[in-house]
């Protein structure tokens, strides 16, 4: 059983991380490409989403190769003290900031379809500038424990043993294994439930004269208050923002419970083939299934959104035929408004 499992992990690393390496990278370059477009920059959910998609991008870079170099040599970690412990703090780093401008902006939509307008005042592109260098700071500081602690005992990469173990091993289940999940779901269910109560704003021009009366007046007023407009960029942002949620349930559930089993059963004995079985699911959970969450949201929007797949058209046709057109041929087909948008004055490019 233990060769077949060390087989199995064998392939995953070499070619199941190898196909994850290269997709990840071109999605997550072509999603910065699209998201760092001054119009989506004034969009305070398309901050948070760039800054996850750089986070993203700098992950795969720097965990991917070692574990692919690991399908058929020695994992460096298990090997190098230094590279234990930078490992092992990016690791942590990177994943806590990816998944903490998803909670918040999961927060952000939930704040946009609220009715209340001191609420919504809080979904706007100052205040996620100020939250994203806010998270980055505390969780490029928080993790450097696992720097200082981290040990190779064992021919592993592990928490050095004793309390930092049982330290770690709470951390690990709070802050990255259930924390992240629970509060994507509440803001995210908050967020569509609020959204299907928002309605366009009420014309009292459209209701037909002699039914309109003081009291109807004011309760259109009323309900015109109320209710604000959400524009189709913003519900498409929160359709796309729900179902990364769902991916990251999905991909994330078994790194949850798989650390939580492992933290209950510390202290039991453990057979050999027990043993190799809880390290294949280990490293199933991570980093194999959850470094999907890192990878796959340039092909989820893709899939889903008709507005993503219309920006990644323009932006291979801009880069396609940019560099055919000469300046002047440039200034007298189009010309760029404020928000960055190509507007032709002759037919479509």
């Amino acid at each position: 059983m233990s060769i077949t499992l060390a087989q199995a992990q064998r392939a995953m690393s070499s070619y199941g991380l190898s196909t994850f390496y290269i997709l990840g990278t071109i999605g997550n370059f072509l999603l910065i490409c699209i998201l760092i477009q001054r119009t989506h920059r004034q969009n305070s959910c398309a901050l948070y989403l760039l800054s996850a998609t750089i986070v993203n991008f700098i992950l795969i870079q720097c965990i991917l190769p070692a574990g692919i170099y690991s399908a058929d040599h020695v994992d460096p970690q298990n090997i190098s003290l230094v590279w234990c412990k930078i490992r092992s703090y990016l690791f942590n780093s990177l994943l806590m900031l990816y998944r903490w401008y998803k909670m918040v902006a999961c927060l952000d939509r939930a704040a946009m379809c609220n009715r209340h307008a001191w609420i919504r005042s809080f979904s706007n592109a100052r205040v996620a500038r100020r939250t994203i260098l806010i998270i980055t700071i505390v969780w490029l500081l928080i993790p450097i424990h696992l720097a200082a602690y981290f040990r190779i005992e064992s021919n592993r990469c592990i928490p050095q043993s004793g309390v930092y173990a049982k330290f770690f091993s709470i951390y690990s289940i709070v802050i990255s294994g259930w924390s992240p999940p629970i509060v994507m779901a509440i803001f995210g269910y908050i967020a569509y439930k609020n959204l299907k109560k928002v309605k366009p704003r009420i014309n009292p021009s459209t209701v037909p004269t002699g039914i309109i009366n003081d009291h109807l007046n004011n309760n259109i007023a009323s309900r015109t208050s109320d209710f604000h407009y959400i524009s189709k960029r913003n519900r498409q942002l929160l359709v796309l923002l729900i179902c990364e949620i769902i991916l990251y349930m999905c991909t994330n559930l078994l790194y949850s419970v798989n650390i939580t089993y492992s933290a209950i059963t510390s202290d039991v004995s453990k057979s050999s083939d027990r043993i190799y079985i809880e390290s294949f699911i280990a490293y199933f959970s991570s980093p194999f299934l959850i470094i999907i969450n890192n990878c796959a949201p340039f092909y989820l929007y893709l899939i889903i959104s008709s507005k993503f797949r219309h920006d990644v058209q323009k932006l291979f046709t801009y880069c396609c035929y940019s560099h055919k057109i000469t300046p002047t041929q440039n200034n007298e087909l189009s010309t760029i408004n404020k928000r960055g948008t190509i507007i032709n004055h002759n037919n479509d490019l």
